[in-house]
């Protein structure tokens, strides 16, 4: 039997999401799915499940009451805002920012950034997502790139 697989942009068209939230929801583990090549692709049963959510399957209901500790369960946001009036320099940090999320192999996907341009109030916004420790090294950056003396 043929399993039927679903791309990224036929999600979006049943879900009635913009491509980029089901991408999300796939990092975040909302979405089962599996890279085909350079793409993600969703079965039919995954989908059922995402659409059905704990009525999909007993299993998954069965582990949703399941809890685990306090570390496997707590996530903390963070919003970072800085007056920037040169959106050069708010991109700069936001890729060194995820440079740094990349070589991070304690996040496990599990970690989220966001990066935002205001350049009417000229003004970023970094958002981050994750375990209290993930959330505690991004602090930590940005108190080094305070103490940075500018020339």
């Amino acid at each position: 039997m043929e399993t039927k697989l679903y791309s990224i942009g036929d999600l979006a068209e049943i879900l009635q999401l913009h491509p980029k939230t089901i991408l999300r929801f796939i990092h975040e583990g909302k979405i089962a799915a599996r890279k085909v090549g350079r793409a993600w692709r969703v079965t039919g049963a995954d989908l059922k499940a995402f659409c059905h959510g704990e009525l999909a399957n007993k299993e998954t209901l069965d582990q949703s009451l399941r809890y685990g500790t306090l570390k496997d369960r707590i996530k903390i946001s963070a919003v970072i805002e800085i007056n920037e009036q040169n959106s050069e320099e708010a991109s700069r940090i936001s890729n060194s920012i995820m440079a740094m999320l990349n070589c991070d192999r304690e996040a496990d996907g599990r970690a989220r950034f966001d990066f935002y341009y205001y350049p009417e109030i000229q003004k970023a916004k970094y958002v981050f997502y994750g375990s209290p420790k993930f959330i505690g090294r991004i602090v930590s950056a940005f108190e080094l790139l305070c103490e940075v003396k500018e020339d």
